[in-house]
């Protein structure tokens, strides 16, 4: 198998990446202009579903830094990437915190403070989410062997089920992810993606994801 193979780990570990930056993107394009008209009849479900937003974020950064940066670090210079999540889990903190406040006392909730926050970050964010891809093609990739890079992967799978809270993290993908990617992505068991997550992790909270762009299932 070739690292040009689209089933080489040099492939897969992009592959992973990308998809996952298009969730955080696509979840930001669709926040951003409910905040011109919020929902303030549905405000808790609302700001549950920015919360996700910003809590998946945060802990994919985690991820990055407990297992992924050490790695590529070995062979490679991820400092940039690290340099660029100090910025970004200040905004993210920002961002929670102030959605935490709103939570408990609606009459606090100002959409267009939120709003700013939002832009605020948003420039960096995207940037970061398309450099670390870029830094992720499979030719910078070569100075690990299919191996190494495997047990990475596998290694950031690992941590991430440990860590992450499953009521917000796997229903978040599932309904970010496009209908053409659904069969193939996340790398979960089908019994994952079709049973476990629509039908025992999703329902806890439900009104969080009638504000996401696609179905569950």
């Amino acid at each position: 198998m070739s690292d040009t193979d689209p089933y080489s780990p040099y492939m897969t570990l992009q592959f992973n990446m990308r998809n996952t930056h298009d969730l955080y993107k696509l979840g930001y394009k669709t926040i951003l202009p409910h905040l011109d008209n919020p929902p303030l009849d549905d405000l808790d479900n609302f700001l549950g579903y920015c919360r996700a937003w910003a809590a998946s974020i945060v802990g994919h950064h985690d991820s990055e830094e407990e297992v992924l940066f050490p790695f590529l670090n070995q062979k490679l210079d991820f400092s940039a990437e690290i340099e660029q999540h100090v910025f970004i889990a200040e905004g993210l903190t920002g961002i929670i915190k102030y959605i935490d406040e709103s939570v408990a006392n609606h009459a606090a909730f100002d959409a267009a403070k939120l709003k700013d926050m939002m832009v605020t970050l948003g420039g960096p964010l995207f940037e970061h989410l398309d450099e670390e891809v870029e830094d992720l093609a499979p030719e910078k990739l070569k100075v690990f062997t299919p191996e190494e890079i495997s047990k990475a992967g596998k290694d950031l799978m690992v941590y991430i089920r440990a860590h992450s809270d499953k009521y917000v993290t796997l229903p978040f993908m599932r309904c970010h992810t496009p209908p053409e990617l659904k069969e193939i992505w996340p790398p979960f068991p089908w019994i994952v993606k079709r049973l476990v997550v629509p039908w025992f992790l999703a329902p806890k909270n439900s009104g969080y994801w009638k504000y996401a762009p696609y179905p569950m299932v």
